[in-house]
């Protein structure tokens, strides 16, 4: 965890939905991502097919909520479980502001909008190579989970992150089964409900009973761009994008596919050029799944991107964070030793933890 210095559509009807044994179900898998100062998107799987569960209502005072909007069926459509899966983009809010909301039969949680450009003290969380939190699933994810949800009470104040940064490899459903997919949106539902969830794709997030559509269609991604050679089952244009938080320029990188980090490297220039010469950014920050330097001895360091990122660097003074994961392991490296940029590689979101080479990078 890391802390910088600085639609309306009509309302429906809900219906509860009781089985004949008397429980209630509602609506689950529930997240959401920063798609701009006054807008937030919402995705979530519904208990059943019923209006009612396709709906969100949201307002500024608990139990009273002025707007409502119908889910949307997501492209491309996960195919992990029959759903139903709906996507929501809620638009016009007002900036720095705490939200009440409801899905269906779900109970009420809450979602806060970015501060104001150039804000500071805030605190995000970050984790990759996470798992499902269930036995045969990366049991040990549930733990980080509860921990990224806690507010520490040796830290002086709030320190519940605003949004989480995912460095790749969400479920490993590619390894341990479809139904691990459900099972982790599910159980990062112990933060996803008022933080937002900002992934970047990793290696196991592609193909074999996990094809890319079961993540692509779970988000909606703010400033979405495509890059060359992604996955043909994932959706167009959400190989990477960026967004701004406060006093910060936030921008993913993709999958190294054949020619997707020359593209970066060409595409993402201009948007570090652009928040170099904005006054209300302080600091601009990467993240993505391969790790430039890394100690593993599962994957060590990929000197590619390395290049790329620090060549950045050398242009952009504002650049001083690249997070990572993919490598097991934590560490982060001396920035007067890797071009003045920090890099922290945080891969021990629930996966089997890697061992360490010898000597360091």
């Amino acid at each position: 965890m890391h802390r910088f210095s600085k639609l309306i559509i009509g309302l429906a009807a809900l219906f509860m939905l009781v089985s004949a044994s008397g429980v209630v179900f509602a609506a689950d898998e529930i997240h959401w991502t920063i798609l701009g100062q006054d807008s937030i998107g919402f995705d979530w799987r519904g208990a059943d097919g019923s209006v009612g569960e396709q709906t969100i209502q949201w307002g500024t005072s608990p139990g009273t909520y002025t707007f409502s909007a119908l889910g949307a069926v997501p492209n491309p459509w996960p195919d992990s479980s029959a759903g139903p899966f709906w996507e929501a983009a809620l638009t016009g809010l007002s900036p720095d502001t705490t939200y009440y909301y409801t899905i269906g039969n779900s109970t009420e949680s809450t979602f806060r909008t970015p501060p104001a450009p150039g804000t500071s003290d805030f605190w995000f969380s970050q984790q990759a190579d996470v798992g499902a939190g269930v036995s045969g699933q990366y049991p040990l994810a549930a733990d980080v989970q509860d921990d990224i949800a806690a507010d520490n009470a040796s830290v002086p104040g709030d320190d519940r992150p605003r949004f989480l940064l995912l460095s790749g490899d969400i479920s490993y459903a590619d390894d341990k089964g479809i139904t691990a997919v459900d099972n982790h949106f599910n159980m990062v539902m112990r933060w996803s409900r008022w933080a937002a969830y900002m992934v970047a794709w990793g290696n196991h997030d592609n193909g074999g009973t996990d094809g890319r559509d079961e993540y692509e269609g779970r988000f909606i991604f703010p400033n979405p761009q495509d890059s060359p050679n992604a996955p043909a089952d994932g959706g167009p244009g959400e190989e990477w994008y960026w967004f701004d938080y406060g006093n910060v320029r936030f921008i993913s990188y993709p999958e190294p596919y054949s020619g997707a980090w020359a593209d970066w490297n060409t595409r993402a220039g201009p948007i570090m050029a652009a928040a170099q010469s904005d006054p209300n950014i302080t600091f601009i920050v990467t993240w993505g799944h391969r790790p430039p330097y890394s100690s593993g001895l599962d994957h060590g360091s990929d000197t590619t991107i390395q290049g790329i990122l620090n060549g950045f660097k050398a242009q952009y003074s504002k650049y001083v964070l690249n997070i990572s994961g993919h490598s097991h392991h934590y560490e982060r490296s001396i920035p007067a030793q890797t071009s003045g940029v920090l890099y922290v590689t945080g891969g021990g979101g629930g996966g089997t933890l890697g061992g360490l080479q010898a000597s360091p990078p």
